[in-house]
């Protein structure tokens, strides 16, 4: 297919994917026009519908002897970031100015992103051309931006970045706020003999920036100044073994090789670490590319205790880990009041 950079339609704003079967919908933060859906189980056999409404007047591209039965059609092209899988779906009009389309989309992976896009294409050639409107059977004469679909089995307590677990310490460490056990979510167990008010502040879900838990997260920054070093520096050796490995590899592939967890990790910390004021999936393969250079891990580490000690970062981080899901010893559900029982991140 070939795009005119002339007399071409914008078809963003009335063009979406939808999953009816998707038991939730999140909005994927560091991406323009992107959502998560959520499901229960297998991703096999994911229902989506293509939906566009395509803007008054886009005949107009057309040839004005073409306009009454254009020679177009309105397709949805799907690109897969994690597979590369490509498809092309042509859409059905209905009448009423709408376009649309039913597939069964089979994700091979948990967490599988796709690029939807919109394209109004000609489907055959031009008997009178005229300059400046597409004429050749193919040329793309309406597009929308680039909407990301990414497909996850998990719930987001499962995608948490943090597990938090109370227990009790040996006493050759009874002295000790927290330890880190590895994992993917890692889980940082907090010391379940310290006094009572102290366990309820660490559990609160509170989010008013005042009071409680300003302290809550005040004790939460002292755990993330040593936690989060640790974490980024096993994701970073991950990626720089991978490209050591596999040294055909570019830099966005290797990325896509790690997990979806090491992804979120890392990925609060790209744009520090690339010194580039760009999105997060930007940013990453900028990371990857420093690793790839002489020296670049020890540069990279070097500059984590900077972006950590940041007020507003250190902050956010705090309040990652405190709203991370924690699991209480089992002789404290009952024992703790209401105001301190812990919801499910």
């Amino acid at each position: 297919m070939e795009f005119l950079p002339w007399k071409t339609v914008d078809l963003d704003g009335a063009f979406r994917v939808t999953a009816p079967e998707s038991i939730a919908e999140e909005v994927i933060q560091e991406v323009s026009n992107a959502v998560t859906f959520r499901f229960h189980g297998d991703l096999s056999e994911v229902k989506l519908e293509i939906l566009l409404t395509p803007p008054w007047g886009w005949q107009d591209s057309l040839p004005s002897d073409e306009q009454v039965s254009p020679p177009a059609g309105f397709f949805c092209r799907l690109i897969s970031r994690s597979t590369g899988r490509r498809l092309i779906v042509p859409l059905e009009a209905d009448g009423n100015n709408l376009w649309f389309a039913e597939i069964n989309y089979n994700a091979l992976l948990d967490g599988e992103e796709i690029r939807a896009e919109a394209l109004l294409v000609r489907t055959g050639a031009a008997l009178k051309p005229q300059a400046g409107l597409a004429k050749r059977k193919g040329q793309i004469i309406g597009r929308s931006e680039i909407h990301v679909v990414r497909f996850s089995s998990r719930t987001t307590t499962e995608e948490a970045i943090f597990q938090l677990r109370w227990e009790s310490f040996p006493s050759s460490c009874s002295h000790q706020l927290w330890r880190l056990q590895p994992g993917e979510p890692p889980t940082v167990e907090l010391n379940a003999d310290v006094a009572a008010p102290l366990r309820r502040l660490m559990m609160s879900r509170s989010r008013r920036r005042s009071g409680g838990a300003l302290q809550r997260d005040a004790l939460f920054i002292t755990v993330c100044s040593s936690v989060w070093p640790l974490l980024v520096a096993d994701v970073l050796h991950h990626l720089q073994r991978t490209l050591e490995e596999n040294v055909a590899l570019n830099t966005s592939e290797a990325i896509d090789l790690l997990s979806g967890w090491q992804i979120r990790l890392l990925g609060l910390f790209a744009a520090g670490l690339a010194e580039a004021d760009v999105p997060v999936h930007a940013a990453l393969p900028l990371v990857a590319a420093e690793l790839r250079s002489p020296g670049g891990f020890s540069r990279l580490l070097m500059k984590m205790p900077l972006l950590i000690q940041e007020e507003t970062k250190l902050v956010q981080l705090a309040e990652a880990m405190a709203n991370a899901q924690q699991t209480k010893p089992e002789d404290e559900v009952d024992s703790l009041p209401p105001s301190a029982e812990v919801k499910a991140a």
